[in-house]
């Protein structure tokens, strides 16, 4: 049944350059990668080329019982990707704490309610004529592509190899990003206390209609204004034009979960994406305005098998 959920989330992605930490914290870290060059006598000098920043990393939580305090560990990692350098790429991670922090209250709709699948079926993706989707891929991916639709981006296709990164790092059962596993490159969205049959609620009611609001006002430029970054970097990340597969893991971790609160349900589940987004200088061109399709919620073209 789709009742109350406590949740937590952070986005990420691979690193192109050095950047600062957008978590509420009371110390800012900052990794730093120094590129020493060479130039002998008689050769010409070539510049590395400027890598777009990329902001890749914040975290929110909420809590549908009770307003809640909990304190998370956000381990962050640098990596310089080697197409862009002729240097040694290096990984550098940097842990911090951050401070108490009170949830908000979320709740998902009652699995009772239809009228708002019914009228939202007919909306975002000529998918939705086809056959509702059941199966956990289908589901990420159906409704990755009703908001995909909404915002002009191409539909986006599932990766194995994603998902077996994915998987890899939800088994870990530490919530923490990892943009290491199979030599990374990747962006990534990942959230706790949700089970796998709940993915839409993950996709749609908390990273698209809990943060597209929040973006708004930021359509068309090319650097938005990063100070609400934390607030909506999970629905640019599902809009991202330029991100074409994506593939996702959820694992139940019974023993606990780590780096999360005793109130969260011990579910971790890991989104990782190719071609990563929230790259500066490259929003304008890829988190495009929405066209006004009809408002979807986690039940949308949904079969009640799905729930």
């Amino acid at each position: 049944m789709r009742t109350a959920l406590t949740v937590a989330a952070f986005a990420v992605g691979a690193l192109a350059v050095p950047y600062n930490k957008r978590d509420v914290v009371t110390n800012v870290n900052v990794v730093y990668k120094t590129q020493v060059v060479t130039v002998t006598a008689g050769q010409e000098y070539s510049p590395v080329p400027k890598v777009p920043q990329h902001y890749g990393h914040h975290n929110w939580a909420t809590s549908s019982v009770e307003s809640v305090t909990t304190t998370t560990e956000a381990p962050a990692t640098y990596v310089a990707p080697s197409s862009t350098s002729t240097s040694t790429s290096t990984t550098a991670p940097v842990t911090s704490s951050a401070p108490a922090y009170t949830a908000p209250a979320y709740t998902a709709p009652a699995s009772s309610s239809s009228s708002s699948s019914s009228s939202s079926s007919s909306s975002s993706s000529s998918s939705s004529a086809a056959a509702a989707p059941t199966s956990y891929q289908e589901i990420t991916i159906y409704h990755h592509n009703l908001h995909r639709a909404n915002h002009s981006a191409p539909d986006i296709e599932w990766d194995d190899d994603l998902a077996s990164s994915a998987q890899t790092i939800a088994e870990s059962c530490v919530y923490a990003h990892n943009t290491d596993v199979n030599g990374g490159g990747y962006g990534q969205n990942i959230a706790a206390g949700v089970e796998g049959n709940n993915i839409s609620a993950i996709i749609t009611d908390l990273f698209y209609n809990g943060e597209e609001p929040l973006y708004s006002g930021n359509y068309g430029q090319a650097n938005p204004d990063m100070s609400l970054f934390e607030k909506w970097g999970h629905f640019s990340q599902i809009v991202w034009k330029n991100t074409t597969h994506v593939g996702c893991y959820t694992q139940h971790c019974p023993n606990g979960l780590g780096n999360v609160g005793s109130d969260v349900s011990p579910y971790f589940t890991v989104c990782n994406y190719k071609s990563p987004g929230n790259f500066g200088g490259e929003y304008g061109d890829n988190v495009l305005e929405p066209l006004g399709h009809a408002s979807c919620d986690w039940s949308t073209g949904l079969s009640a098998s799905s729930y």
